[in-house]
């Protein structure tokens, strides 16, 4: 049986933005992961583990890069992390076409197209695996559309996943402390993806004395957590006001912030309290057991 051609070339407007990754499972010839990123047909640069850019002929295009070499940061961790994340992607969809050997490729064309006459905008994100369409999805609707039948579970699993409907999740971000002596920690979780960085500052700048930096750890629902600590024992309350924790996500332009505060720091201080309590009125219970239990035996 032949297989179709995945139709994933789109009519190309004034400007338009697309997003080309293969990946492969099996195929020793060919990389585990290529993604390739282009500008009206333009080729803005590639990767494959290894970021390949080359001067791209829009002036817009290369403003960018010369005034965004955060933004490049953040593609370069993109890149680490996309291999990790295709492959796991091929997985699942091999677990639910039962395939446990043979050669597998996912293809994704994903991006956005802009009519500088209208204003109007839209943008896409498909998928084809082995050579036939697979699911779609509509950005506006936030729904997974099954393109042949073999993606229907697939479709479904997406569907139950908020990290295939959004590329970013952001997260939670609060200040614990175990005890008064403990250090303070400030606590991200349920952020997605993982290219983050958490810090603290003092008086608008960057701080690093006193700190420790704890590792990005995965939820079960792949989001991931994350913490940073500083010693505040030797730390004047009139210097509090001046710290800050920051959590930074390198697709979002807005970063979260959140003053050192007393007030705002979550504790197990009354947890300890009670259990402490619980403790010693269990003990006072068995000792008075104990001596009721001699003096019955004395009598």
């Amino acid at each position: 049986m032949k297989r179709s051609t995945p139709k994933l070339q789109s009519q190309i407007n004034d400007v338009s933005a697309n997003y080309f990754c293969t990946a492969a499972s099996g195929v020793k010839e060919f990389p585990e992961f290529v993604g390739v990123a282009t500008v009206d047909k333009d080729f803005v640069g590639s990767c494959s583990m290894i970021i390949h850019r080359k001067e791209p002929k829009h002036t817009v295009i290369k403003k960018f890069f010369e005034e965004n070499s955060k933004e490049m940061r953040m593609y370069f961790l993109e890149c680490q992390d996309n291999e990790r994340f295709y492959a796991s992607v091929i997985d699942g969809i091999k677990k639910h076409l039962n395939q446990k050997t043979g050669k597998h490729v996912l293809q994704q064309h994903s991006g956005c197209e802009w009519d500088d006459e209208t204003g109007e905008t839209k943008s896409f994100n498909r998928y084809a695996y082995d050579g036939e369409d697979f699911p779609k999805l509509d950005l506006l609707k936030h729904e997974w559309t099954a393109l042949t039948e073999k993606a229907l579970a697939t479709k479904l699993t997406w569907e139950n996943n908020k990290i295939f409907f959004f590329s970013v999740v952001l997260p939670s971000v609060s200040l614990l402390q175990r005890s008064n002596s403990s250090l303070v920690s400030c606590h991200a979780t349920g952020f997605f993806p993982d290219m983050v960085d958490l810090f603290w500052m003092k008086d608008g700048e960057e701080f690093h004395e006193d700190v420790e930096k704890g590792e990005i750890l995965p939820h079960n629902d792949e989001t991931f957590q994350m913490s940073i600590y500083l010693n505040t024992s030797s730390l004047p309350l009139t210097d509090w006001k001046k710290f800050s924790c920051v959590f930074q996500l390198f697709r979002n332009q807005k970063n979260i912030t959140i003053s050192l505060d007393k007030t705002k720091i979550r504790t197990n201080k009354a947890t300890y309290v009670k259990n402490t309590v619980v403790f010693f009125l269990a003990q006072i219970k068995s000792i008075t057991g104990m001596r009721s239990a001699e003096e019955r035996q004395g009598r």
